[in-house]
């Protein structure tokens, strides 16, 4: 993990990368070092999370452990991708409101996004629960029997089913699907998002809109964006977020050892560190690198 100074902004993965794996919030050592780094360089979350949820199970706890007066700075530098990267929001300190810089459309010509949902459900009935009104460009099936007296394996597997479902039908539909949809497995659940809408293009929008608004100067590949995540894996959601295309990616989640990107997280004994441990111990690392 060397030369973190070059590093102008922050963008992370929320589930199982700012949360412990299977967590569905960060933990308040996780909120004092998002705000440590958010007065230093703006900062992003790229999410399959719709902007609701995020609101209130990521950006509300968060905000719980920082002081009132202390907030404003955080809330400054604060943008979320939502969406698997269809919508990008910045946070209006004015209204206290987040307001959308892009979003993407969904291919209509592959097939009706409505349609696909119903069929999808069906499909996937007893496995999983279809988010009909939660969220806006993607498809997403969340695993069922999530909770805390759920064994998280069996929460993995089951997206795991998930998915395979999905891919299949999408290949009923056209053998070309991947010329406009990606699939995502998160572990707990299953997304589908426009070809022209996923996490790496968050990663591009961000760096356009901090080129635009702040005046930012960064290279063609957006190198100067740290960017941690925890599904590296083909097929995982954080594929596209962490192969590389823009940004520098850091991993937390399973080994990939396949190219350049991403870089895995160590620690000083050289053991590895995963999910909220290695994104909290990153960002320490990144955090002494500017001091």
């Amino acid at each position: 993990m060397k030369n973190l100074e070059k590093f102008k902004a922050a963008m992370f993965d929320f589930d199982g990368t700012v949360t412990e794996k299977g967590s569905i919030a960060p933990s308040a050592e996780m909120a004092k070092f998002l705000y440590e780094l958010a007065c230093r360089m703006p900062i992003a979350f790229c999410t399959g999370r719709q902007k609701s949820s995020f609101e209130e199970h990521g950006l509300k706890i968060i905000l719980s452990n920082i002081e009132v007066s202390k907030r404003q700075k955080f809330l400054e530098n604060l943008y979320l991708i939502s969406e698997n990267g269809s919508i990008g929001y910045a946070f209006n300190t004015d209204t206290d409101e987040y307001e959308e810089f892009y979003r993407v459309a969904w291919p209509e010509e592959l097939v009706n996004r409505k349609w696909l949902m119903d069929e999808l459900a069906g499909r996937t009935e007893g496995l999983g629960k279809m988010h009909y009104d939660k969220h806006e460009v993607v498809v997403v099936i969340g695993s069922k029997g999530r909770g805390e007296d759920v064994n998280i394996q069996d929460v993995y597997e089951t997206s795991d089913k998930i998915y395979d479902i999905v891919v299949n039908f999408l290949k009923e539909i056209s053998p070309n699907y991947e010329d406009f949809v990606t699939v995502g497995n998160s572990g707990i659940g299953v997304v589908i998002v426009p070809k022209n809408g996923d996490k790496d293009y968050g990663i591009l929008k961000f760096g356009e809109l901090l080129k635009e608004k702040r005046k930012m100067d960064f290279d063609a590949k957006l190198r100067e964006i740290l960017v941690v995540g925890d599904n590296p894996q083909i097929g995982g959601n954080d594929h596209e977020f962490l192969k590389g295309t823009y940004g520098t990616p850091y991993n937390v989640g399973e080994n990939v050892l396949d190219g350049n990107f991403p870089l895995n997280v160590y620690d000083e004994n050289g053991e590895r560190l995963l999910h909220a441990p290695g994104t909290i111990y990153l960002i320490g690392k990144l955090l002494n690198s500017i001091d």
